[in-house]
């Protein structure tokens, strides 16, 4: 099965003078160059950067859009339809239990080692077993991997899986050639098959990546682009309006009026995939007791919250599924807001008096994140609950002792980029 590559794919998002992200984005007059950017330099404050050079210890879709233009995968989404496209991957077939993947010919490293069907394997194994890697469980129906010759490859699976195109989409191949080269320092140097190549990182500061002038695919017109970390919505805002960055992401829906009448900037609204929610863990108390979990959905006023703190720019979810994704049931009904009926599900569930629980946040990952944890807690109030918001830093939110290690029993979080059922229920 042939595929053709994306006319907009998301790695054409430099190119175009998009930015990294979803949702709102601002940027700088790029044809202006009286403004900051040009055709030598791109500046991103984004809300997010990778904490670590291993491209396997993250699962945000923030970092995904840093990684994506050093390495790449095998297939991607497109949009408009949504499909998926071949990157490393030319086409493949669906034969059962296996998956037969034609990889692209002439594709060369960043070192100028060949991409083969070796640098897969290697990767897809490192996935499963780095163990701070929190993308094995993509894989984990793979039984075993035959590189048939250097671009045809057969994954074998325990089952038939239909929807293994989704595990296979942002799971980045990595360069074989480079871990017998460097070993466990293979990642300092962050060499892939992309667009750009990696230049230098710090921790919590500056990621830069330059051109690849020898990239097999079109070349970015952009010769330098440095992300760098601004959690402060203001300070994003500010350095956007100053001139000191040519792109933000997560733009305040009360900045946006500001921004739109400032001559040297510009705001981009597309969209978006990315949904976001309170989880509720049942293996903690309270929330092990069906009817609190009831009780805290019908203490929750989710349209209030999309008109006054995104200002009607969003629109409310009826479960845990967006319209835009294969899988959604359009017959599904959200739970209307209703203190009363939450009180009373409370009283029965052994809480008359009401109930504590600590909602856990990481404040300033997502717009207006800590607003709309706090008008949560406002609104959960009258339903019968004490909440108290713990905000805590991402690593330590998303890490093992938090979300991905299942300890946190109350929580908001947003989930990017969707596009089959399946993977979101499974993960």
């Amino acid at each position: 099965m042939n595929r053709e590559r994306s006319a907009v794919s998301r790695r054409d998002f430099l190119k175009q003078g998009a930015a990294v992200g979803l949702g709102m984005l601002t940027g700088g007059g790029l044809a202006r160059s009286a403004w900051a950017a040009s055709k030598d330099r791109l500046t991103i404050l984004s809300s997010s950067v990778t904490d670590t050079l291993n491209p396997y210890n993250h699962s945000g879709s923030l970092i995904y859009g840093m990684w994506q233009h050093l390495f790449e995968p095998l297939v991607e989404v497109a949009y408009g339809p949504v499909r998926y496209v071949g990157v490393l991957a030319e086409s493949w077939e669906f034969q059962g239990k296996k998956w037969v993947f034609h990889l692209r010919k002439g594709i060369r490293f960043h070192d100028g080692a060949p991409f083969t069907s070796k640098d897969v394997v290697f990767s897809i194994n490192r996935m499963k077993t780095d163990k701070n890697s929190l993308q094995g469980e993509n894989f984990k129906d793979v039984v075993e991997m035959q590189p048939v010759d250097d671009h045809t490859l057969v994954f074998v699976l325990k089952q038939p899986n239909a929807v293994f195109l989704d595990r296979a989409q942002n799971r980045f191949i990595l360069s074989k050639a480079a871990a017998d080269k460097y070993g466990d320092e293979m990642d300092q140097h962050a060499i892939g098959t992309g667009a750009y190549k990696f230049v230098s990182f710090q921790r919590g500061g500056n990621f830069v990546m330059t051109r690849n002038d020898d990239y097999w695919g079109a070349k970015a017109e952009i010769k330098e682009v440095i992300f760098k970390k601004v959690t402060e919505e203001a300070a994003r805002v500010a350095g956007l309006e100053a001139g000191q960055a040519d792109v933000i992401n997560n733009v305040p829906v009360h900045d946006v009026p500001r921004v739109e009448r400032n001559p040297r900037t510009r705001v981009e609204k597309v969209e978006g995939l990315r949904m976001f929610f309170l989880a509720l863990n049942p293996a903690f108390k309270p929330f092990d007791n069906k009817l609190v979990r009831q009780a805290a959905n019908y203490s929750v006023d989710a349209p209030a919250i999309v008109k006054n703190i995104f200002e009607g720019g969003g629109f409310v979810l009826n479960g845990p599924l967006g319209p835009n994704v294969i899988g959604y049931d359009p017959s599904h009904k959200r739970y209307p807001y209703d203190p009363k009926k939450s009180r009373d599900l409370l009283a029965k569930a052994g809480y008359p008096g009401g109930v504590a629980v600590k909602l856990y946040l990481s404040s300033g990952r997502f717009a207006q994140d800590r607003e709309v944890c706090q008008v949560v807690a406002a609104q959960m109030e009258k339903g019968g609950f004490k909440v108290e918001l713990v905000s805590q830093e991402w690593a330590t939110f998303w890490g093992p002792s938090g979300v991905n290690g299942g300890k946190l029993p109350f929580f908001y979080i947003g989930r990017g980029s969707p596009v089959y059922a399946d993977n979101l229920y499974q993960k």
